[in-house]
């Protein structure tokens, strides 16, 4: 069991058995005839604080709200102590009796957050508990409540017996409470009404419950700074008493709508990001057929590509060579100088057609690639570039095959666009890893506005790039040059 637990199950323990003591005390006391109803109305305000207290306590460990909910429970036993006919027990009791006020109002401004939300609340709630406590403290220690109409209470053992002082320091803290409490009222109603409907609603049963408790509380101050009656006075208390009692059961409907609004906020909130993912997934597989579609239609130019440079070039120099070399044959022995001619000929064919095939294979697959890597490849490309290029950094270690094979297409083609369209004067090349990831810059200076729409190359690079999970990125503005980004994963 962990120490927040036992402590809960320690504190449920004492708020019954403080209860059941409490109650002994209060229907023993000969200084108030309505202690029955006191009584009843004492474990109601004690123990539903401390339960819905407990409760809220576990939902939200970290919020303030359940701790002062426990407190106002345990304020509610101290308070109704002042029933006890023992004189110390009547002082301390008398001393602390309107603590639970300070709470209430603590509490209530902090409800359902658990944390006070401005300085005006914070201020408030300084003044509220300065005027419970110290201001109660000076108020009784000049008090003598047997001289002062309580005939059956006990004799004040801490009292100056001082009434004039006694009776300017209650009125000032009567002054106060009113002006205060009224306050929180006026808050209260301005922050339901601001609210939005949801909170509105979780809050609807506190703020209703308090408002009414606290609007008695102010008229039972009224009535007793007033004099008007004694018997009304008890009457208005017993009410306020039963609004308190009350409100344990507010807290609790508040707590489960607060739980029940946050639980559709966060029902629309997976709802929006489910349909924020479900159209991003949409336009992602979208992308995808394109994607696919365009490689396909790629490769099926490219055969073409193949099949007629092979076709108008090597085959016909290779289709030539055997003519020649037919025609030779048969020469060499009536005419061998004719034979040697067609020979020299026929190795001159062999020459370009060898050439033209090479040009063919690297415009598959590089073997230098494969052969000595992506630096050898890249300076290659740079030696047969009609453009000054700079090879600014390359990775020391060999990348993966496809990895290697989509940042020499993406630097080939990048260099083909700066020698046929920018104008350029240089151009600069750049690859390196970072992050699990290998970066590819390549940067001309030429007249730049370049626009990946006019042409298949860099969409068929950006394809490419993207079948690696990869991203392709031109920056190109007219008279600024063109730099070609991309960034490949690269475990």
């Amino acid at each position: 069991m962990t120490a927040p637990r036992r402590l809960q199950i320690g504190l449920a323990v004492l708020a019954v058995a403080g209860g059941v003591v409490t109650v002994a005390v209060m229907l023993g006391g000969h200084h108030n005839v309505h202690r029955g109803v006191y009584a009843l109305l004492t474990l109601g305000i004690a123990w539903g604080f401390t339960a819905t207290g407990l409760y809220a306590w576990r939902q939200s460990p970290s919020s303030n709200t359940g701790p002062l909910m426990i407190a106002v429970g345990f304020s509610g036993l101290v308070k109704s102590l002042a029933f006890s006919n023992n004189g110390t027990v009547y002082a301390i009791a008398s001393i602390f009796e309107v603590l639970i006020y300070g709470l209430l109002v603590h509490l209530l401004l902090s409800f359902p957050a658990g944390r006070l939300e401005g300085g005006v609340d914070r201020a408030l709630v300084v003044i509220t508990y300065i005027n419970v406590t110290v201001v109660q403290v000076a108020a009784f220690v000049f008090s003598q409540p047997s001289r002062e109409g309580c005939t059956r209470c006990p004799t004040n053992p801490i009292s100056l017996d001082r009434s004039q002082a006694a009776s300017a320091l209650e009125a000032a803290q009567l002054d106060i409470a009113v002006a205060l409490l009224g306050g929180v009222v006026a808050i209260l109603y301005l922050r339901w009404r601001g609210s939005s409907p949801a909170k509105r609603r979780a809050v609807a049963p506190v703020m209703a419950v308090g408002a009414v408790t606290f609007v008695l509380l102010m008229t039972v101050l009224v009535v007793e700074q007033a004099n008007v009656s004694s018997a009304l006075a008890d009457r208005l208390t017993i009410a306020e008493f039963a609004s308190l009692a009350c409100l344990p059961l507010a807290f609790f409907a508040g707590l489960l709508r607060s739980r029940f609004s946050e639980a559709e906020v966060t029902a629309a909130a997976l709802t929006q990001a489910n349909e924020q993912l479900e159209g991003e997934l949409r336009a992602k597989v979208a992308e995808l057929s394109a994607s696919r579609a365009r490689i396909v239609q790629a490769g099926d130019a490219e055969r073409r590509r193949i099949e007629r440079d092979l076709h108008d070039g090597a085959q016909q120099r290779l289709m030539a060579l055997g003519i020649n070399l037919r025609l030779a044959r048969e020469r060499v022995e009536r005419d061998p100088k004719d034979a040697i001619d067609l020979l020299d000929g026929s190795l001159q064919e062999l020459s370009e057609a060898t050439k033209e095939l090479r040009e063919l294979a690297r415009g598959i697959h590089p073997a230098v690639l494969t052969d000595r890597g992506l630096e050898a490849a890249l300076r290659g490309l740079a030696g047969r570039s009609p453009v000054p290029v700079e090879l600014v950094q390359t990775p020391p270690e060999r990348l993966p095959a496809p990895v290697e094979s989509a940042v020499y297409f993406v630097v080939a083609e990048a260099l083909t666009n700066a020698a046929r369209y920018a104008v350029a004067n240089s151009v600069k090349v750049g690859v390196w890893r970072d992050d699990g990831h290998v970066e590819v810059e390549v940067s001309d200076d030429g007249v730049g506005g370049a626009d990946p729409d006019n042409g298949s190359g860099l969409r068929g690079l950006n394809d490419r790039v993207s079948a690696l999970d990869g991203e392709l990125e031109l920056d190109s503005c007219d008279g600024g040059g063109t730099v070609v980004r991309a960034r490949i994963p690269c475990g």
